[in-house]
Parts: structure tokens; sequence; C-alpha cells
């Protein structure tokens, strides 16, 4: 079935955009590849030295995964809804990363200067843009030819099946705040440095990669958030800051979530 003309009018302008958006990409990537750097201390040393200075243990993460086990527990009688899913993870997510914090000197890295901050979220997910694309497209054809259809995550579809303006609303201040902070504090603030200290660098850059993309329980996406993953990771141990993974999360939701309104305005979902 073709797109009807008033369709394809409104599909110009988002694919001017994603066009803007990859060129934009090829060009960030390029400006990290080339800029003059000290290459004396490799990804890999960076990440042993923050995991060597975090001071995050394995009873912390214990004491976290039971707050959540715990909150999941109570969500199975409670109606279906996302404020509840939100709240059975995110933000007793946050309680218990809150419950723990006491006491801990620079749990999320070192202070940086607000003003550097977004400018250097916004060059590195411009920069994973390409990779991501490029690793999702060729997934989807492989999905496609192994007669896998590809489809949404359950949140996304009820983000897409619901009507109500406010639930709408709701659900996009979770995406874009809630979510990159509690998700960037459990996989990049505690669980990275535990695993590089235990298992090395780029193990425990592997198994976060894994664990984040399966959190989200979609085969579709999978290799395409273990690659934003590395991507959050490495920019955490290059920046010093949990500033920066987290502004770059929110960034590609943010992007995410208007591109499915703006396909939902053309009529092509829903």
């Amino acid at each position: 079935m073709r797109p009807s003309p008033d369709t394809l009018r409104l599909l110009l302008p988002v694919g001017a955009v994603l066009a803007t958006l990859l060129v934009a990409g090829v060009a960030a990537l390029a400006h990290l590849a080339l800029r003059p750097r000290d290459f004396s201390t490799p990804w890999k040393t960076r990440l042993a030295l923050f995991a060597v200075a975090n001071p995050w243990r394995g009873r912390d993460l214990l004491a976290i995964l039971l707050v959540l086990a715990a909150a999941q527990l109570v969500r199975r009688f409670l109606p279906a809804a996302i404020i509840w899913d939100v709240m059975a993870f995110q933000v007793a997510l946050l309680g218990g990363i809150a419950w723990r914090l006491r006491g801990k000197s620079r749990p999320f890295g070192g202070p940086a200067p607000t003003r550097s901050v977004l400018p250097q979220a916004v060059v590195r997910w411009l920069a994973i843009l390409p990779i991501l694309w490029l690793v999702s497209f060729t997934w989807q054809i492989l999905l496609t030819a192994l007669d896998r259809a590809p489809d949404f995550q359950m949140a996304i579809h009820l983000f897409i099946e619901t009507d109500d303006p406010w639930a709408r609303a709701q659900f996009i201040v979770f995406a874009v705040i809630l979510a990159p902070i509690a998700e960037e504090a459990l996989f990049r603030g505690i669980l990275l440095p535990l695993l590089v200290r235990r298992l090395g660098a780029g193990i425990g850059l592997a198994l976060v990669a894994i664990g984040f993309a399966a959190l989200h329980g979609d085969v579709g996406s999978f290799p395409g958030l273990a690659v934003l993953s590395v991507a959050l990771s490495l920019a955490y141990a290059r920046t010093g800051t949990l500033l920066v993974p987290m502004a770059m999360h929110a960034l590609f939701n943010a992007a995410n979530l208007a591109l499915l309104l703006a396909l939902l305005r053309t009529g092509l979902l829903g």
C-alpha cells in the first residue's frame, strides 16, 4: 500500500531532519576521531582507574536490587498503567540508590563545568548516530530475512495506543528525564565500575551493554541499544562525569519520541 500524497508531504520534513542529523553525525564522528588528544591513557586504563576510585560496592548493588525486586512484587497487584511501571522501576531504583548514597564521596565521577556538559553530550550523541543507525538497519534486515518481524517495546505500544495527551506528556517526562537519570546511575554509575574491578574493562563494558539492552526487552532494538550503551560507558570514562551520558541518554530518548510522534502524525503508526 502506497502512502497518500498528504502523507508524503508530511514525511518530507521528517526525512530532511533525519538527513541533517546523519550529516551532523558524520561530522561529529570525524571531529572526535581527528581532534588532538592524549593517547598515553587508553580507554581500558581510564575505565580501570575510574573503577578503582569508585565508592560503590557489591553490597550496595545487592541492596538496590532487593528494593527493585520488592517494588516489582508490589507492581504485580496494581493495574496496567505506565505510571505504575515507572514507579516500580525508575522511582524505586532512584530510591534505592539514594538510600545507599550516604557517606560516599564522588559516587558518580568528578564535578564538571555545567557549560561543557551539554556540548559534549550533543557531539557524542551525534557521533554515535551513524553507527547506531547502520547497526539497527542491518539488524532489521536480518530479522526480516529470518521471518522475525521487528516490533516496538511494550512501553512504546502503550504510548502509541493511548489517546490521552496527559498520559503521553507523562510518558515523555519519564522517558526524557527520569529514565536517563535512573538507568545511567545504575548501569554506568554503579554496575560498570563493579564489573570492571572484578572482570576487567573489556568484559565489564560488554556485560553492561548486554544488560542495558536486555533490560528494554526488545529483540528488534537489542544491538542498537548495546552500541548505545558502549558509547555511554566510554563517554563516562572519557569525561569523568555521569552528567554527560545522562544527557546523551536523554537526547537519544527525546529524538526517538519526536520521531515516533512525527510518524503518528503522518498516520503511518497508530
